[in-house]
């Protein structure tokens, strides 16, 4: 697969990732993470990290945010790593700029870790 191929499979996975987010479906979200991921950020005025079942967990809660307003920032690919920036508005009424570094196994892009700031 060439550069371009790669930038634009990386942006699929980021945008799956919107989309499960917006759906509030775990079971998707699933697919776009590797099964040892991890999470870090503040929220709400404190440091939550852990286990991407976090995440999991925060979908499961809230549910559905058809209106989140996301796009992509950045994308860096550097042969089988890359980083991808994210900005997610009203998802469930927060803002959130992630960092999602993502790692290619057996021919597949996921992400291996996740990053926010939340405003």
């Amino acid at each position: 697969m060439n550069i371009r191929e790669e930038h634009k499979a990386v942006i699929r996975v980021a945008e799956n990732y919107l989309e499960a987010g917006r759906k509030g479906d775990s079971g998707l979200m699933r697919k776009v993470f590797h099964d040892d991921a991890t999470i870090f950020g503040h929220f709400e005025g404190e440091l939550l990290g852990g286990p991407i079942k976090l995440l999991y967990d925060w979908l499961d809660k809230y549910g559905a945010a058809p209106d989140i307003d996301g796009c992509i920032l950045s994308v860096y690919v550097e042969g089988t790593t890359a980083n991808v920036k994210v900005q997610a508005d009203n998802w469930c009424g927060y803002n959130f700029t992630d960092s999602l570094n993502l790692i290619k196994v057996n021919g597949s892009w996921l992400i291996i870790n996740k990053i926010f700031n939340h405003t």
